[in-house]
């Protein structure tokens, strides 16, 4: 019997793997980081997408690692190109190495003389020929025009791991990672494909610190997925902004992976309780959100290192909830089949990549 593919699937649960094979190579990743310089000075972790949510992610672990990290997107680092300090470096992250917006801003910080660290995957297009040091993922496609899954977390993983190189600290270990991301999988699958089935008209994703580049990473994959009416914002403003035009039929989803940010989860899911909104809560063990109306628990786990698995449950949520609505999440011939829009994209974007059907 022929058993049907499903590559964004089988890419959510390749993370551990992928997390493990990149600790096999953590010291390339720390060397490669370490030749910038050490804790002195900004580092400008510039990106767009997926690699400046996996920046915000990593900016409380590095902060730990008492570096001046910043996730920066290329536009910003385009019109600060006068602002640079003594000390600055940057580290360009693209997969494809062909967004536009970020291949100029490494290009303006080459001519001003910043060091520059590339993180791609493969030969990284037009940002690894630019790039006079690069280092690759290295991870193998499973399908074409796969939603950003495992890329995301190798990419966190990768970040992490130059953030111990420029600290000259390797350390924490990230290996026993791979076992939180498996029990994350674990505990979301039941819980995500319930919630798929109810039929909410959008999504709200909220957080605070660090994982704030978590929800706003979940948030694009919703978009990418679903179509939904999704946004992603800090849980404090959501009261002051979001909140007033949320439809009650809207799924309210809390990242609360610290224990503050868990507290005030609590009081928050109690009172859109009263609005008779629904809630999700990924909380841990230690720091339980019980007044949600759904929870996806995450095994023990650092709170700096904890977006390393939060993100899987929003990857599974997004998937199940695509389906629901009747589209492909393994192809998203829903984003190429509308060729305008898909052209246009190219246009705002990847203006090299007009016309190859990439």
């Amino acid at each position: 019997m022929m058993t049907e593919s499903r590559p964004m699937l089988e890419d959510v649960a390749r993370q551990p793997a992928i997390l493990a094979s990149l600790m096999s190579r953590a010291a390339d990743f720390r060397a490669a980081a370490g030749v910038l310089g050490g804790r002195e000075g900004r580092v400008l972790v510039t990106s767009c997408g997926d690699g400046h949510f996996a920046a915000m992610a990593a900016c409380s672990s590095a902060s730990r690692l008492g570096l001046d990290w910043r996730a920066v997107g290329p536009l910003d680092l385009l019109v600060g190109a006068d602002e640079r300090r003594d000390g600055d470096r940057v580290i360009a992250v693209s997969m494809s190495g062909n967004v536009d917006r970020t291949v100029e801003a490494a290009r303006m910080a080459q001519a001003r003389g910043l060091p520059i660290l590339a993180l791609v995957n493969g030969e990284g297009g037009r940002l690894g020929a630019l790039a006079r040091r690069k280092i690759s993922l290295d991870l193998p496609d499973i399908a074409p025009f796969l939603c950003g899954t495992a890329s995301y977390t190798a990419t966190l993983a990768a970040l992490l791991l130059f953030a111990q190189g420029l600290a000259g600290r390797p350390e924490p270990d990230l290996s026993p990672l791979a076992a939180v991301q498996r029990g994350a999988r674990a505990a979301a699958l039941p819980v995500t494909a319930e919630i798929a089935r109810q039929g909410f008209s959008g999504v709200r994703l909220l957080a605070a610190g660090a994982e704030q580049g978590t929800a706003a990473y979940g948030a694009a994959k919703f978009v990418e997925l679903t179509r939904l009416s999704v946004w992603s914002g800090e849980l404090e403003e959501f009261a002051h902004s979001q909140y007033w035009s949320m439809p009650r039929t809207d799924l309210v989803v809390i990242l609360a992976t610290h224990p503050v940010v868990a507290g005030y989860a609590r009081e928050s899911t109690r009172a859109l309780a009263e609005l008779g909104v629904s809630t999700l809560a990924i909380d841990t063990a230690d720091a339980p959100v019980e007044t949600a109306t759904w929870r996806v628990t995450l095994p023990p786990v650092d709170t700096a290192l904890a977006p390393l698995a939060s993100a899987i449950p929003l990857q599974l949520l997004a998937y199940r909830m695509a389906e629901a609505a009747g589209l492909d999440p393994d192809t998203r011939l829903h984003l190429k089949n509308d060729a305008e829009r898909f052209r246009v994209s190219r246009m705002l974007t990847r203006r090299s990549l007009l016309g190859t059907g990439l």
